[in-house]
């Protein structure tokens, strides 16, 4: 094969790959803030409390804050969706009713979640968002 047709086929390659649809790999590492849950934006720090997080600690775990616990476990991304498993929090007890709530619909939205989507956007204060969505429920976080 001629150096210029090995050279487009790489090209194409690179191209596939980059258009592909975003895996555990795209989440690895990244950390995230949640702005909304099922359209509130009454979360959080709105309520009085620390932000809520989430952490892709790596390719497999996860981990966060939810409010009043910390939490982690287990999520599996790729094509098809996505899914949390095995997600275990502390069992400290809220000062605030509200915020035990919002904890509560939180690890609902998050263990129901099974599908994301990142997207990017150059104006914006926060340059990413994710949103996660599954069992009625959607849960908007900006990048941390």
């Amino acid at each position: 094969m001629k150096p210029k047709g090995i050279a487009f086929l790489i090209f194409a390659a690179l191209l596939l790959a980059a258009c592909a649809a975003p895996g555990s790999g795209a989440l690895a590492g990244t950390s995230w803030v949640l702005q909304s849950l099922d359209g509130s934006n009454q979360v959080g720090a709105a309520l009085g409390g620390q932000p809520i997080t989430l952490q892709f600690t790596s390719a497999s775990e996860v981990g966060g804050f939810g409010g009043c616990n910390s939490y982690g476990g287990s999520y599996r991304a790729g094509s098809a969706g996505i899914s949390f498993r095995d997600i275990v929090s502390t069992l400290m007890a809220c000062a605030d009713e509200n915020v035990t709530s919002l904890e509560s619909a939180y690890f609902q939205a998050l263990n129901a979640a099974n599908s994301y989507a990142i997207t990017l956007c150059e104006s914006c204060a926060n340059d990413q968002t994710l949103t996660l969505t599954g069992g009625g429920h959607t849960l908007v976080f900006v990048g941390a």
